[in-house]
């Protein structure tokens, strides 16, 4: 029988059968806390549910949400593609065991001297976000000699949410993408090759996938017709959800305020999700009429790494209903207003009934709150939490203001725990020149 991933055995809260408590008395607070495990199960349960889309079904992991090199590594060595959004992070992915084929690179605006850096690494395909980029990638491919592969992005379509019209600044309308189709088919240095698109974050929906599915497939379709290009891809981008973390809309707002909005941790709802993302995928392509069938591709983040991970921190002062935590919103940036995730403590003893609690971070910053209005049994200083579906958009968006960055860990499959990035300290604040603060003549620009 598999280990249960996060549960309570005796009143201790556990990861993978390891003592969370006992962790933190020895490793101190706060810390990230990575399942090997987990991550290779997500990757995994994603695979084969849009595998249901057909042969060729792609993933590319996206390494802004998380990349940790030990995350990386664990990923590579499943057979993931990766999506890049600057030079030094497809350097790391290489790095990481990526073979450069399979790294995909994104950036709202395209710089001469990282497309360089990018295709000399071997990176083949690159996001086109905007008519101009095409000059520089033809540039840029030109100057390296090897031709490069196109994605066009697809413009979101308008709505009423502030996240959806910021959205729309990114990407290409459809009669730009048949021009731009066109373009890169006349030129020796340009291929096309895909389309892509961004729903948004936490898409719970498969009918809305599916509305944009339909969309890109019509306008591939026009691509046959009007350009004479056939482009093999079609990326549904990021989007789909951890099953452990919610997004807060109007709908919920009544189980936020009373602090019961549920998360189910099966594995089982993620693979069903993506299941029927691939199958209606199918269903739509053998209804299209294309020439020549797409295959799938996603660039997820969150639904990986997301629930795989842990923030675990220690109560430092209690006054009245606020929870001083040694933790802050630093690591931990989302907003707890737009997203709920479980909050556990790591002992549970069952003395009192549950009461609704502030949680505030360990900075001065006014904004520092981890948490507003959350229920939890009677807490005392030096009492653990964890926070759950800590590994996305985490570690990698840490910020050292009035604070610094906690140390990860890895939880090996064998129950084994290492320690993959150390808690920044007094070195990490000084600039990163040869030399000590003080110890000599500043070094000169043009010198």
């Amino acid at each position: 029988m598999a280990k249960p991933f996060l549960a309570y055995d005796g009143g201790v809260l556990r990861m993978e059968e390891v003592s969370l408590a006992e962790l933190v008395d020895r490793l101190g607070s706060p810390f990230f806390l990575i399942s090997a495990s987990r991550l290779r199960d997500n990757y995994q349960t994603l695979a084969r549910g849009l595998a249901a889309a057909g042969p060729g079904t792609a993933l590319r992991y996206c390494a802004k949400t998380n990349r940790e090199p030990a995350v990386l590594e664990i990923i590579a060595a499943l057979g993931s593609h990766l999506l890049a959004s600057h030079a030094a992070e497809a350097d790391l992915a290489v790095r990481c065991g990526f073979p450069p084929e399979r790294i995909a690179y994104a950036r709202p605006v395209l710089l001469p001297e990282e497309l360089q850096a990018a295709i000399e690494l071997g990176v083949p395909l690159f996001h086109v976000h905007h008519p101009g980029d095409l000059d520089q990638l033809e540039a840029a491919a030109r100057s390296a000699g090897r031709p490069v592969r196109l994605s066009f992005r697809l413009r979101g379509a308008a709505d009423l949410s502030l996240l959806g019209r910021l959205n729309r600044r990114l990407g290409l309308d459809p009669d730009e993408i048949v021009e731009a189709a066109r373009r890169a088919k006349a030129s020796s240095w340009l291929e096309p090759a895909a389309l892509s698109f961004y729903l948004g974050t936490q898409q719970s929906s498969i009918d809305g996938f599916a509305r944009v599915f339909r969309a890109a497939l019509g306008l591939l379709k026009r691509l046959e017709l009007e350009a004479g290009v056939a482009l093999g891809e079609v990326s549904l981008g990021g989007g789909i959800p951890s099953p452990t973390l919610r997004r807060v809309g109007p709908l919920q707002l009544i189980g936020r305020l009373r602090d019961r909005l549920g998360a189910s941790s099966s594995a089982k709802n993620l693979e069903a999700f993506a299941q029927g993302l691939g199958s209606r995928f199918r269903e739509l392509v053998d209804g299209s009429g294309l020439a020549a069938p797409p295959v799938l591709a996603a660039e997820p983040g969150r639904s990986i790494v997301g629930d795989a991970a842990v923030l675990i921190t220690r109560v430092r002062a209690v006054r009245g209903r606020w929870l001083f935590l040694d933790a802050s919103r630093n690591h931990l940036p989302e907003s707890p207003v737009l997203f709920s995730r479980h909050i556990l403590p790591l002992l549970k003893t069952g003395e009192g009934a549950e009461r609704f609690w502030n949680l505030s971070g360990s900075t001065l910053n006014t904004l520092d709150l981890l948490d507003l209005h959350r229920r939890l049994p009677p807490i005392a200083p030096g009492q653990g939490l964890a926070f759950c579906d800590a590994g996305a958009y985490s570690i990698s968006r840490a910020s050292p203001y009035a604070g610094l960055t906690p140390a990860v860990y890895l939880l090996e499959s064998d129950g084994k725990i290492r320690q993959i990035r150390r808690a920044e300290g007094a070195n990490d604040l000084m600039a990163l020149l040869p030399g000590r603060l003080g110890s000599g003549p500043s070094e000169g620009i043009g010198d």
